[in-house]
């Protein structure tokens, strides 16, 4: 037997290699492996949970900017007053999207902006003189400089909003030295309701 065992030794210290190293990868790197798997599933269950979240904020958002038929107020253009939901903004604060919008139209336009000016419930406006708690005004006073094209694609663009915006003033002039050139004062009137 102790010659089977000095001629079969590097077989057997094999075999003994072997069971050792499956039962290392049995016991040790299986439940790595385990823990591994776990934590991706946490993960994962922890990513469709924030996914879900998100897609329920994105819902909520698309069915809050959606206008309502039974809150609609139109003008004679058929446009609606920008809504702003909740207290959380003050008057003058209601009109900073409706801001970005007609700076984005300008720029979009091709028109270059000399000066701004803003009036905050004009005293002239119908809005308001009836003192409707809510609702309000707001009158800006541009002073741009574009050609004939691009104050038209603006006009155009002004047109198409969905919300009331009017212009209620403009005055063009076209600049001495190039009569292409077109120097604008206007103004625009934008409404907005704070709920």
């Amino acid at each position: 037997m102790e010659r089977l065992l000095k001629e079969n030794i590097v077989f057997i210290l094999i075999v003994i290699a072997v069971l050792v190293g499956g039962l290392y990868g049995v016991f040790v790197l299986g439940s790595k492996t385990v823990n591994s798997i776990n934590e991706g599933n946490e993960k994962q269950e922890l990513l469709k949970t924030k996914q879900d979240m998100l897609d329920n904020l994105r819902r909520q958002k698309a069915e809050a900017e959606k206008p309502k038929e039974d809150k609609k107020k139109e003008s004679e253009s058929g446009k609606i007053i920008y809504e702003v939901l909740g207290q959380q903004f003050s008057a003058e604060a209601s009109f900073g999207i409706m801001f970005d919008n007609i700076l984005a139209n300008m720029t979009n336009s091709g028109l270059r902006i000399r000066s701004i000016d803003y009036n905050y419930s004009p005293s002239n406006d119908k809005i308001v003189e009836a003192n409707v708690p809510g609702y309000n005004a707001c009158e800006l006073s541009f002073v741009t400089v574009s050609n004939y094209t691009q104050l038209q694609t603006f006009l155009k663009n002004i047109a198409k909003e969905n919300y009331l915006t009017s212009i209620s003033e403009i005055y063009l002039e076209a600049y001495d030295k190039d009569k292409t050139i077109l120097i604008a004062r206007f103004k625009i009137r934008l409404y907005t309701k704070t709920i």
